[in-house]
């Protein structure tokens, strides 16, 4: 397992609420499932700094 480090953000309560929803939908924990979105973002933004290099 790696290393984990804890920290805090502040967030809507409306967001939250929203996050709170996909995570008992998606089986997970609030915090799982902002890592899991979190990590598809890092993927995401990295696919598009490889397309934009070839511009």
């Amino acid at each position: 397992m790696s290393d984990i480090s804890k920290t805090t953000i502040n967030l809507p309560k409306d967001l939250k609420k929203e996050l709170k929803k996909i995570a008992i939908d998606e089986d997970t924990s609030l915090s799982g499932l902002i890592i899991k979105m979190i990590e598809e973002g890092m993927k995401n933004r990295n696919k598009t700094d490889v397309f934009s290099d070839e511009d």
